[in-house]
């Protein structure tokens, strides 16, 4: 099993879909994103304890969109953002990582600010 979400097989995987579930706010903040491996493999890898996402999704074009490369991004902009929101109320959020997905076909990108992640079969 692979532990580390830089070495899942993410280059030439394709992105099917994503889905933010928020049905229990501030308990169930969650971002799925559905992934058919290069293997042909479909999962959903699940984003637990989101405290924010940016999703830089570009659509129109004809074909699927395939990514170029995931990688855990500790100098995001965007994390070292939302932890200084967070300190100002008086919470540190030190375990916090930013989880950015890059597209080659759309030229889209995700960064998912989150506790943890799984991958799960559909």
């Amino acid at each position: 099993m692979i532990l580390e979400f830089n070495e899942l097989p993410w280059s030439d995987a394709t992105l099917v879909a994503v889905s933010v579930d928020r049905s229990n706010p501030g308990n169930q903040d969650e971002v799925v994103v559905h992934v058919r491996w290069p293997d042909g493999r479909n999962e959903q890898v699940t984003f637990v304890e989101c405290r924010g996402a940016r999703l830089a999704l570009n659509f129109g074009v004809l074909g699927e969109d395939t990514i170029e490369r995931a990688y855990v991004d500790d100098g995001s902009e965007v994390l070292a953002d939302c932890r200084q929101r967070w300190a100002a109320s008086g919470v540190l959020l030190p375990e916090l990582q930013c989880f950015r997905i890059e597209t080659c076909t759309t030229g889209s990108s995700l960064d998912i600010l989150a506790m943890s992640w799984q991958v799960d079969p559909q």
